[in-house]
């Protein structure tokens, strides 16, 4: 007859080696779910935090460049805004032979209105000629103010047929303004044509002067009077 006693013996010594074996192996199981859930629980927080400051510096940025760009009167763009606006413009015209107009604004007897009535309503004035002047275009597009009571603005991939309508649009907001007084819009504009930029503004200056020669109140373009004034008064200078 087969004695099994060793059998059983055996088995009364493998079974707790294999009892510490699971335990060992449950222990690192533990251990290293363990480790990957603090892992994760760190990355989590240092995403969070590095998200945190990035935020914070694109935030910082954004006011350091509205600070740098913005009109402090009119909180449209100043010289600045509007110089940068028209390199980028000239080289994409340039690159995908897209047009932009650029519109050169001038406020007709501002002098007048502003020793008359005070400089807090003209900058009412300059501020509310700015609000219609950005209302009027496109997000796409820029209004930007030089200083005193001249603007300038850049359409984006614009024809003077398309312009022409946004001309007439503010030159109809502005006159609805209810402060405006005896102040009107001289106005010229141009296309872009590939020349140097400083000829570029030259040659819209001049538009514009001659509508200011006329008595202001209208707009040139170099192909033809946008609208214009019946009066033709030096006043408005």
């Amino acid at each position: 007859m087969y004695d099994n006693s060793s059998l059983k013996d055996m088995r009364f010594k493998i079974r707790p080696w294999l009892s510490g074996a699971i335990i060992t192996v449950i222990l690192i199981l533990i251990q290293g779910i363990a480790y990957l859930w603090l892992r994760a629980v760190l990355v989590t927080i240092i995403t969070i935090g590095l998200f945190m400051v990035i935020q914070k510096l694109s935030n910082e940025r954004r006011r350091l460049l509205s600070v740098v760009t913005l009109d402090d009167l009119t909180k449209i763009g100043n010289y600045r805004a509007f110089q940068e606006r028209m390199r980028l413009e000239t080289q994409r015209a340039q690159r995908k032979y897209n047009p932009f107009t650029l519109i050169l604004i001038d406020l007709d007897r501002f002098k007048n209105y502003n020793d008359s009535l005070g400089h807090r309503l003209g900058n009412d004035l300059l501020y509310s000629a700015g609000q219609v002047f950005q209302s009027s275009v496109r997000s796409i597009d820029g209004v930007y103010r030089f200083g005193g009571d001249e603007f300038a603005i850049v359409l984006t991939e614009t024809d003077l047929e398309a312009a022409r309508y946004i001309v007439k649009r503010i030159q109809h907001s502005f006159e609805r303004l209810p402060n405006r007084a005896e102040v009107t819009l001289s106005m010229g504009m141009a296309i872009y044509q590939e020349e140097p930029l400083t000829e570029f503004f030259d040659r819209v200056d001049r538009l514009l002067y001659d509508v200011k020669a006329q008595g202001g109140n209208g707009c040139h373009s170099e192909l033809s009077v946008v609208y214009a004034s019946k009066a033709t008064s030096s006043a408005a200078l």
